[in-house]
Formats: structure tokens, sequence, C-alpha cells
């Protein structure tokens, strides 16, 4: 939209970072509004908070009179998952301050667990809903604590690479961006993702707790330490004044199954959440982001698998938000 007024402004200072947000205000948004707070994805470990922007919910906003926020905040391994939270906290926290108190936390991705992870905390606000787009949202399942399940390819030297992964949890600078590689086979990082799947790390790189993984396959999710217990939302923080929740997940996707959504969804209803689990066949990951879409643009589209799954996504946000 031209009539969109679009600023950036620092949320937080912190290990000599400058964490920023972008602000996308319509022209129609009126006071107190509603703000949709997107957390980008890249699966904790490189992206930006302008990776794949996802067009059709920021139109879908725009069209609304709702304002799209999108942060910052570090990544995996250089700072730890509670650093990431507390900074997705303070995003939140400053919306709330300068903007309005009237938040929809959403996020794609890395961005789909922090967005639930963030809304689940206890110290968060609640927010009017919560929105998961294909979320890695439970790091204590069996993706990410049984080793041996590649990421589409096996990584070739895979105690090597875990061995930089954790050099650099220990060593490294903390950074709040990477953009995502043009080509992902030769990226360092990416291949660290990789790694990180395959050798079942990522509870043990959120709590740097070696062995937690191995632990928690051993004798459950409850060998996971009180402080840490926020990072495992899907376990420990679905309680039934969370917010309503909608998940999106196409079926066909090979990053991020389509069971994170669904289990999660299943214990969201047990525990009483409002929860809407929108299944988009034969979608892969970053399905929504391929082209720029505009749900209410009017195309002559309306038998469109994607876009009517999409706006049932919307609808389900604007009754939340009644």
């Amino acid at each position: 939209m031209s009539d969109t007024q679009v600023s950036t402004h620092n949320f937080k200072v912190v290990d000599g970072l400058s964490l920023s947000i972008d602000v996308s205000k319509p022209a129609n948004a009126p006071h107190n509004g509603i703000v949709l707070l997107h957390f980008h994805g890249g699966f904790l470990v490189l992206g930006e908070k302008t990776t794949f922007p996802p067009h059709w919910l920021i139109n879908a906003c725009h069209a609304r009179g709702w304002i799209y926020a999108s942060p910052s905040y570090r990544l995996l391994p250089e700072s730890t998952g509670l650093d990431i939270l507390s900074d997705t906290l303070d995003a939140v926290d400053w919306v709330r301050r300068n903007i309005s108190d009237r938040v929809i936390i959403a996020g794609s991705s890395a961005g789909g667990y922090l967005a639930l992870a963030t809304a689940a905390h206890p110290s968060c606000p609640k927010s009017l809903a919560v929105l998961s787009v294909y979320g890695m949202l439970d790091p204590a399942g069996e993706r990410y604590t049984r080793p041996g399940q590649a990421l589409v390819n096996p990584v070739e030297d895979l105690p090597t690479t875990l061995q930089e992964v954790d050099k650099a949890s220990r060593d490294g600078h903390a950074i709040d961006g990477y953009p995502f590689p043009t080509t992902p086979a030769a990226d360092q990082r990416h291949r660290w993702i990789r790694a990180l799947h395959e050798g079942a790390r990522y509870p043990d790189v959120l709590t740097r707790v070696p062995g937690l993984a191995e632990q928690i396959v051993e004798k459950g999710v409850s060998v996971v330490p009180e402080k840490f217990r926020p990072l495992f939302p899907a376990s420990f923080g679905l309680k039934k004044d969370l917010a309503p929740t909608i998940l999106v997940h196409g079926d066909a996707d090979v990053l991020v199954e389509y069971e994170q959504s669904a289990s999660v969804a299943e214990r969201m209803s047990s525990a009483g959440i409002d929860v809407t689990l929108e299944l988009v066949r034969d979608q892969g990951h970053g399905f929504d982001a391929k082209s720029f879409i505009d749900l209410d643009a009017g195309d002559g589209q309306g038998d469109d698998v994607v876009k009517n799954s999409l706006r049932r996504v919307i609808t389900a946000l604007e009754k939340a938000c009644l």
C-alpha cells in the first residue's frame, strides 16, 4: 500500500547489538488498534526480520487497519534459547508500550515456535491470538531428540560440524540476523542446521545442557530443568488461558513435518485451548511465501486451495480479535 507508513525502531540493546523492529502502519490504522507481531524463520540459526516476508499476511493486516511489525532476535548457537526468548518477550513489551496492547503474536517456522513460546510464557500478557505458520513447535518431540534423521541430505562430516556448533556456542559473538544463503548447501550455518537435526542437538543447544535430548528420550520430558521449561511450550506451556491459537501447516512439508502442528493442536484441544488447525493440502515448507498473495484483491481465484486456506486463517484471526 502506497499510503503505508514504514519505520524502524530499536527496542533493545544487548550483547553489543541494537535489536530493531520494523513497523508497517496503514493509513487506516486506528489508535490502539491491532498489531500483528511476526517472528521470522530460519531454524533459529539464520534469517533476518525481512526473510521471506509473508505478503499474504502483511496485505491482510493492512486491509483491516492492523499494524504489521517484525523484530530481530539473537540467533543460535552463539546465544541461548533463553536469550532469544527474552528478546521476543521484550519485543512484545515494546509494542505494548509504544503502539498498542492489542497484539497478535505470530511467526513462521522457527518464528512459529517463538510465537508459541512467547505467548505461553508466564510473564507475557495475554495476546489477542497466536498464529504459527508451519512452526517447529515441539523441541522435545522425536524429530529433535532422536539422532539419525537427516534434514534433506545427511551431513558429510557430522562430528566435525557438531564440533563447530559447540565452538560457536562457547566462543562465538552474538548476532541478530544472517541473510538466508543463496546456495544453502555451501553455507556453514545451513550445515549447522542440518547437523542439529541429524545429531538431535536442538534441546542441548537451546539450553546449553549437554545430552539433554538423549535424557528426554530415555526418561521423558520431565527431565528438563525448571528454568528451561519455557523453551518447551508444547510440553509445559499449554494452559487453558492461552489465547486462541491458529496453526497452519502444509501436509507435504519435509523440513518441519505437519505432525508438529497436528500433535500440538491435539494437546491444545485436550487442554481446553481454542485452537484451529488449518491443513493445507499438497503444500510444503514456505508455501505461503513463494509468491505475492493478496487475499483481498478480488482476482477471481477464489477456488485456489492455498488462498482459501489462508482466508480461513484470517477469518479465525478476525474472530479472535472481536
